[in-house]
């Protein structure tokens, strides 16, 4: 990774996701066969700006990261609308991190502290006989954005050795999902090929992605204490990660160490349990889930 000093890099990051809900995925509970899935859909876009404010080549260098704005979009089976994003009020705030020079983060004390305080806002205002009642939010997919933003170079085991195309590696990493449990997937990166361009000789690294059976680490819970979820997700308890699958790609800029632009697209399959046993039922949650990231000026 090559942050120059005074240079700034501006990226729009994108997580957006289709998610289906089935109540009744056996059948058990209805004559005519499966019940019918209930669709709904987020999106959260962002834009946040990078630059160095310590630099160490051999050592530990300083990046401080400014959001300078975050909208999320839904839609959803209920009709009255949701309060404002808890991830939306990342708008605005800064947060500063400490990076190895292939892009590792090894301090992670703002970030934590910011996403707490995201958490914060991620409650109903007025609560009841219920008690705290958490509302959607994409919180943790800005967490996802920021822990694993480089892991296609840092996770290199011997960066410094080079890659060569068609080697691969390894990384787990945490990802986001609509209901807040921690889950991890097993990233295979692959170098497809180096192409000469004018700007400079760009990596095509491409990505693979399955369910890790590794303890997810480092997941930033945003919220603290008990709580219940409104809407959907809120009926449905014991959710077990079924199968994840999907693949992505990069293109990295080998001559300016700027990650340029990133796609991903995987799928997620969940089974589920209602607060209460009803009989066979199994209910099951498949998330559509697609990652941009662009760069938009240096």
């Amino acid at each position: 990774m090559d942050f120059s000093e005074g240079t700034v890099l501006r990226y729009k990051l994108v997580s957006s996701r289709d998610i289906e809900v089935n109540l009744d995925s056996t059948g058990s509970s209805t004559k005519g066969g499966k019940s019918k899935a209930q669709k709904m859909s987020e999106k959260l876009e962002m834009v946040i700006a990078y630059k160095a404010v310590e630099l160490d080549p051999y050592g530990l260098s300083t990046i401080e990261g400014r959001c300078e704005s975050a909208r999320v979009t839904r839609t959803s089976v209920v009709r009255k609308a949701s309060e404002r994003d808890g991830a939306e009020s990342l708008a605005g705030q800064s947060f500063r991190f400490r990076i190895t020079p292939t892009g590792r983060i090894k301090d992670y004390t703002d970030l934590k502290a910011l996403v707490r305080r995201c958490g914060d806002k991620a409650f109903a205002s007025n609560t009841g006989r219920q008690g705290r009642i958490k509302n959607p939010d994409m919180i943790t997919d800005f967490s996802a954005f920021q822990w694993h933003f480089w892991d296609s170079i840092a996770s290199i085991e011997d960066a410094a050795a080079g890659v060569e195309p068609g080697q691969s590696w390894k990384a787990t990493q945490f990802i986001a999902l609509p209901m807040p449990i921690p889950a991890a997937r097993e990233t295979t990166y692959t170098l497809d090929r180096v192409e000469e361009t004018d700007s400079g000789r760009k990596a095509v690294i491409v990505s693979s992605y399955k369910l890790s059976d590794s303890r997810v680490k480092n997941w930033p819970r945003p919220y603290k204490g008990s709580f219940n979820m409104r809407g959907m997700f809120g009926f449905l308890r014991k959710f077990k990660l079924h199968s994840l699958e999907g693949a992505g790609e990069q293109i990295f800029n080998i001559d300016t160490g700027t990650l340029e632009s990133e796609e991903q697209h995987y799928k997620v399959h969940i089974e589920a349990g209602f607060m209460m046993p009803l009989g066979d039922t199994v209910p099951t949650v498949s998330v559509d889930q697609n990652i941009s990231i662009k760069l938009l000026s240096q």
